[in-house]
């Protein structure tokens, strides 16, 4: 195992140990529940604050958009770009995941949950190349991936969960958030899937992948649609009675890409080719998504409580047009490296 930790005791400790996994509980505390870590955020979440530059395309052309669970969710006019603003600090979200149990899958659940994914980087990563898979949270994805034939390792910023990954699988494992761990090696692909919507700092995020990957490397990005049919239609329709609509689900989820979005954001990070395909959402986040929205707008009225539930029947149309719920962005680092920047 090979664990790199610059986040070690808390972000900004010197004095905790480099070498070891912070699991964020000391002997005897209580882990949080998600609703005491989210309460946690929303806590030292500003009111009010001015809406800042758009992460993704670089535009000043910003404004706030709605709020949800006690966050303000900003726009961008330019790209379409929705966050969390102002943004959790990297302190808030260190404690939202690391002061909290994780029940890990059942095998069974993992080849399902992760099969789209798998496949994803079958059909765009030879096997045998070397893979980092960012968010990779307990390891199961690229533990999948390693009995694919792939050299893979892991980085997240929940030490339990890495934990987790390395007793568990073997795997090595890289402790905190992506641009600040300093790599002792660069990788031909990198993964951040159903990931970066977590990340307060998202274009620091993917301009880090882009650093670490070798020239002509991929980095493979599925994330939740921001213009998608399901996301439109609830926006437009329900968001005048719910006061919210569908996806928004801080301080879990944090940033919210269309496909115009996340491509100026990548090119912007250096990436020279960028596609995207329609990669499906799994059906545990699907059922219990459209229920949550409603659970917290107790106050809706009749006509919107009985007709909500239906967008699901959209799905299905929004596939078909290429507008489903979530999306597979795939970016390639230039061939040749700038002078200077070349390693192996």
């Amino acid at each position: 195992m090979t664990g790199h930790d610059p986040t070690a005791g808390t972000p900004g400790d010197d004095e905790a140990a480099t070498d070891a996994l912070h699991l964020g509980l000391r002997d005897g505390e209580a882990p949080l529940t998600r609703e005491q870590a989210a309460a946690l955020v929303r806590a030292s979440h500003p009111a009010h604050s001015d809406v800042r530059a758009c992460e993704a395309c670089g535009s000043a052309s910003t404004r706030p958009a709605t709020w949800r669970r006690g966050f303000r969710i900003a726009e961008c006019l330019a790209c379409g770009f929705l966050w969390v603003d102002p943004m959790p600090t990297a302190q808030d979200m260190w404690t939202y995941y690391n002061k909290r149990i994780w029940k890990p899958y059942p095998p069974e659940v993992i080849r399902r949950k992760y099969a789209p994914s798998v496949a994803a980087v079958l059909a765009n990563v030879p096997p045998g190349q070397s893979v980092l898979d960012v968010g990779c949270d307990h390891g199961h994805f690229a533990a999948l991936l390693r009995d694919r034939g792939y050299d893979a390792a892991g980085a997240d910023i929940d030490g339990l969960a890495l934990a987790y990954a390395t007793d568990h699988y073997g795997l090595t494992v890289y402790q905190g958030d992506l641009p600040d761990i300093d790599f002792d090696r660069r990788f031909d692909a990198v993964t951040i899937l159903s990931s970066l919507e977590h990340m307060v700092n998202p274009f620091h995020v993917v301009r880090a992948a882009a650093r670490v990957l070798r020239p002509g490397g991929v980095l493979l990005i599925s994330t939740p649609r921001a213009d998608g049919l399901v996301h439109a239609v609830s926006r437009r329709i329900f968001a005048p009675v719910l006061h919210t609509w569908e996806f928004l689900a801080p301080p879990s989820h944090l940033t919210y890409f269309g496909r115009r979005s996340l491509r100026a954001m990548l090119r912007r990070a250096g990436f020279d080719a960028v596609t995207f395909s329609h990669q499906e959402r799994d059906a545990a986040y699907r059922a219990r998504e459209l229920a949550e929205t409603l659970e917290e707008c107790p106050d809706a009225p009749g006509w919107a409580r009985a007709a909500y539930p239906l967008l699901r029947h959209l799905r299905t149309p929004a596939r078909l047009l290429d507008l489903g719920d979530m999306t597979l962005c795939v970016g390639r680092t230039p061939a040749r490296s700038a002078p200077g920047t070349e390693g192996s």
